[in-house]
């Protein structure tokens, strides 16, 4: 349209500066360019601007004075093409309005041409040139109708598939809570349940210890054992409400794990927390859990030293970093663990099935890790960003 708008430009400006009488600045020249001013302007404005975000009245405007100003440059210049500008302000009127306000607005403009054609036209054809002007605004009318319409759909149809998009990915969402909810049920019914059992029997066992004064390292083993069910217990009751969605504090669970690995593994672990705490998503947070716990297996298996556990939330990401001052963390055979950029998988701790599986948790919440040596410790950095 805007393409076509510079061509009946170029062609009115023709056609009137080479038909009589010729624009002037008195009298009916003065009247023509007036006309032709009107039309060059509406025809420029309207190849220069869009009509989105417009109302009808200013849309309506700029076609109606291009219809006018050639209605006024067909009664006085009758040998000139001045059906091409009421023709395309009839054009614009039904591309750019509603078909009702449109037809109410062309048809006038229409029956003018056809009538000033009629009486100002050459005695012998002017009832064929007025139904030829009238006709070429019918046809025009008419085009730019069916393609508004064509257009109009096409959005529509655009907006259904984005609305069925929408849905489907809601439904996939509805599913995928529908199934964890159904792993949580599961896992809580049969683990959870299965451990509470065995820590009550424990529990028995314990008290029956006490009774009967068994020997003190089996005692002390019983005690263990029902700690380490109780421990159990809480990683299975977590599990179970990342799978649900359930917000649990990071840090709180985060402190719980050190002072379990300074009593269970002899490590001197100092831990801190630095940023605006903030809520994270059940899977993340499990995945920074999973990532420490890891972490601090190898430090106490591998290096044994001093490690620290920073927490960190920063604008942009929550990062957790375990450090090591590890006493081999460069030799293959003390932990056998390479940084993500190392040459061989071979060289991670186990053949790599701890940190590749870190890895993959913090990964699939969009976060990134790092895990490799730090001047003679060994560092691992999850990131996961806001």
């Amino acid at each position: 349209m805007h393409l076509m708008l510079w061509g009946v430009l170029v062609l009115t400006i023709a056609s009137v500066l080479q038909s009589r009488p010729h624009p002037g600045a008195s009298g009916v020249p003065l009247v023509i360019s007036l006309a032709l001013a009107g039309c060059v302007l509406s025809l420029i404005f309207s190849a220069l601007t869009r009509d989105t975000g417009r109302s009808e009245a200013a849309t309506a405007g700029l076609p109606l004075i291009l219809g006018v100003s050639g209605n006024v440059l067909a009664a006085f210049q009758p040998a000139s093409l001045t059906v091409v500008p009421v023709s395309t302000a009839v054009a614009m009127l039904f591309a750019r309005l509603r078909p009702r306000l449109a037809l109410l607005l062309a048809t006038p403009l229409t029956v003018a041409v056809a009538a000033i054609t009629a009486y100002a036209g050459p005695p012998g054809n002017a009832f064929q040139a007025a139904v030829a002007g009238a006709l070429l605004c019918v046809v025009l009318g008419a085009v730019c109708f069916f393609v508004r319409q064509a257009r109009l759909r096409h959005d529509h149809t655009e907006l259904l598939l984005a609305e069925l998009d929408d849905s489907r990915e809601a439904q996939a969402r509805a599913a995928a809570v529908a199934e964890r909810s159904r792993i949580a049920r599961d896992l809580h019914d049969i683990l959870a349940q299965s451990l509470s059992a065995l820590a009550v029997q424990l529990a028995g066992a314990r008290k029956l210890a006490e009774r009967d004064h068994v020997d003190p390292a089996l005692h002390q083993l019983i005690v263990r054992s029902g700690e380490l069910t109780r421990e159990g217990l809480s990683d299975a009751r977590r599990a179970v409400a990342a799978l649900r969605g359930d917000d649990v504090p990071m840090a709180d669970q985060l402190t719980s794990l050190v002072d379990r690995c300074r009593r269970d593994l002899a490590l001197p672990i100092t831990m801190s927390v630095t940023g605006q705490p903030r809520a994270l998503a059940p899977e993340a947070h499990l995945a920074f859990y999973r990532g420490a716990q890891e972490a601090l297996t190898n430090a106490a298996r591998y290096a044994g030293s001093p490690t620290t556990v920073a927490l960190r939330y920063t604008p942009h990401a929550t990062v957790l970093t375990v450090s090591d001052q590890g006493r081999a963390a460069d030799e293959d055979d003390a932990g056998g663990v390479a940084t993500d950029s190392g040459p061989s998988p071979a060289k991670w701790t186990g053949g790599g099935n701890g940190l590749r599986g870190m890895r993959e948790r913090i990964e699939r919440v969009g976060g990134s890790t790092h895990a490799g040596p730090a001047g003679q410790g060994w560092t691992v950095e999850m990131e996961v960003p806001v």
